[in-house]
Formats: structure tokens, sequence, C-alpha cells
């Protein structure tokens, strides 16, 4: 009974701690969840040139390239040895602006933040997927 007793206690105390971190990454506003370095996992465009059918290309990322997203404002980038930095901004929880150009934030959790960019003309579209 006593063994019953503690077990019960411990998994309430895991599940209890799990949940409350969950919440907490839940009530922060975006600007706060971007922050950090993101792993670039892969960036996938698609091309839509009608009467041509839509041309998908999608590029890995490699070891050592990321997105780091700044408290001062600036995103640097490392992708392919290039290095680049460029001002962000959160214009509201699913939009995020990168150097003047609009880009919605498809999916932001603890572990996965994907970005899509369409151009002004709707003929290409760019998803970003980043992983912690």
């Amino acid at each position: 009974m006593k063994n019953s007793l503690i077990l019960m206690l411990t998994l309430a105390s895991i599940i209890a701690l799990t949940a409350c971190k969950k919440d907490k990454f839940a009530d922060k506003p975006t600007q706060e969840k971007i922050l950090g370095r993101w792993k670039f996992v892969s960036l996938t465009t698609e091309i839509t040139m009608p009467p041509a059918p839509v041309q998908t290309n999608t590029e890995h990322g490699s070891e050592g390239d990321y997105f780091d997203f700044r408290t001062d404002g600036k995103l640097y980038w490392h992708i392919g040895g290039q290095e680049e930095s460029y001002s962000y901004s959160i214009a509201n929880e699913n939009m995020l602006i990168i150097d003047g150009e609009s880009y919605t934030i498809k999916e932001l959790t603890e572990q996965k933040l994907v970005i899509e960019f369409v151009s002004t003309t709707a003929t290409r579209k760019q998803i970003y997927t980043l992983s912690r």
C-alpha cells in the first residue's frame, strides 16, 4: 500500500512538472519563443508558372547551418558556408518580417519552427524548416 502511494505521488509529480513546462512555452509571446539558435533543416522552394506543373526543390541543411534570432532584432544565419545578418521583427503572432519581407509562421513549438515566404507575384513559395 505504501509503495503504491509513493508510486502514484511520483507519477503525479512528473505529470505536473511536464504539463507546467509545456504551458509556460505556450504562454510566451512569439517574440520570446523564436529567440535563440535554430538548426537549418531544409528549404523547400515551389515555383508556379502556369500552365507548367509546379516545380519543387528541397535543399537540406548541413552540419553547422543555423538561424539565430537575437533580442536586438537581428537575425544571423549561416547556410552553406555563407553568413548573413538581417533585421527582423514580429508583426503579430503569425507574421515575421525579415529585411522588410513578410514570412508566415506556419508552426512554432519548442523544437520546431516553420516559416513560409510567398513572392508578391505568387510564383515562388519558400518554406524554411528549422529545429532546436
